[in-house]
């Protein structure tokens, strides 16, 4: 029961964050917002204040921002508060600035909250395995630099494409050893065939985080950087995805599985909750900023052509795109939906 009521507060922070951010900036712009809903469907409860009405609706996974003139199908009467009375550089804001409230959330939780420098498993072969590092090792300091939290060992090693031999310092079950590591440079290639190059040493975090202690930018450094790290990779998954370099199947998941390892989180602990939270936020707004029609990014889309061609799509092609767009975005929940039933409950 706890669970559910987490899922259910998780998922609602999330939407009312994307659709504040809506309806800041379109208050902003001097649109009139009709409703503000979090929820969708049959509305329970409602509050007029103003030109908006706030409801609850009987829904709680999601929510919406009903502005003036939003759709091109409805009724323009020309008025200076209707969404398309307003030239494309606002509307492009009032699309956007959903996304950017969850980036701007996430990047806050993450400056704050960061992974311990224990290590939760070691790929075999690789130079900490030949070094003997093992789960649970604890990395006290490298090179004499004491190391607190697991971005700063990820910092020293990374930046390491010398094969310069480390000198770490590690706590295991309480008895300090030393252990001296060469690490693998790893040559990676990322997207539009650019390569980087890092070391490497061949192991993963616990999983267990702590807050960080330190100065305000410090830490908003952080936060910047893990928001920045997580979007990349996100980006870089979905090239492989389009140049087929990886599977889908083996790298997309949806709400089942999410809704899962939600339920973890809350057994590991409020701080990975929160943690969990601010990766449910950065993955919202990296898929609703994506080119595909009923989504912020396809709206984006759209705008853009409209900026080419000094004048919108007419109201048919629209409408049509978007039918489109809805059909590819419904196969795409069904598939991530079956992918996530069939890896937990199916695959050996």
């Amino acid at each position: 029961m706890l669970t559910a009521i987490v899922v259910v507060v998780v998922f609602s922070i999330v939407i009312l964050v994307h659709e504040l951010g809506h309806f800041i900036v379109a208050r902003r712009m001097g649109i009139r917002v009709e409703r503000f809903s979090l929820g969708f469907g049959k509305i329970l409860w409602s509050k007029r204040k103003g030109d908006t009405e706030y409801a609850i609706s009987a829904v709680p996974l999601g929510g919406y921002v009903k502005m003036a003139g939003e759709e091109p199908s409805d009724k323009h009467e020309g008025k200076p508060y209707e969404f398309y009375a307003k030239p494309p550089g606002k509307r492009f804001w009032v699309l956007f600035s959903g996304a950017a409230l969850n980036y701007i959330f996430a990047l806050i939780l993450f400056s704050f909250i960061v992974f311990t420098p224990r290590i939760g498993y070691v790929v075999p072969e690789s130079p900490a395995y030949e070094a003997g590092l093992k789960t649970g090792d604890n990395i006290l300091s490298i090179d004499e630099k004491k190391i607190d939290y697991w971005h700063q060992m990820q910092n020293i090693v990374s930046a390491n494409i010398g094969s310069k031999p480390l000198r770490l310092e590690i706590d295991r079950d309480g008895k300090v050893k030393i252990v001296t590591i060469v690490p693998e440079v790893l040559e990676s290639e990322g997207m539009f065939g650019r390569t980087s190059k890092r070391g490497m040493l061949g192991v993963g975090y616990y999983g267990d985080v702590t807050l960080l202690k330190a100065n305000p930018l410090i830490c908003l450094k952080t936060g910047f950087r893990q928001t920045l790290n997580y979007s990349l990779l996100t980006y870089r998954v979905l090239w492989y995805i389009v140049t087929g370099k990886v599977a889908a199947k083996d790298t997309l998941s949806g709400p089942v599985r999410i809704v899962r390892d939600l339920a973890k989180a809350v057994d590991v602990g409020f701080l990975y909750l929160l943690y969990f939270v601010a990766l449910i936020n950065l993955a919202l707004a990296i898929f609703n900023l994506l080119p595909i029609p009923v989504l912020d990014g396809g709206h984006i889309l759209f705008l853009g052509i409209e900026r080419i061609r000094k004048r919108p799509l007419n109201v048919k092609t629209q409408e049509v795109v978007q039918y489109i767009g809805f059909s590819l975005l419904l196969a795409l929940m069904l598939f991530v939906t079956w992918n996530d039933i069939s890896n937990i409950f199916f695959k050996k």
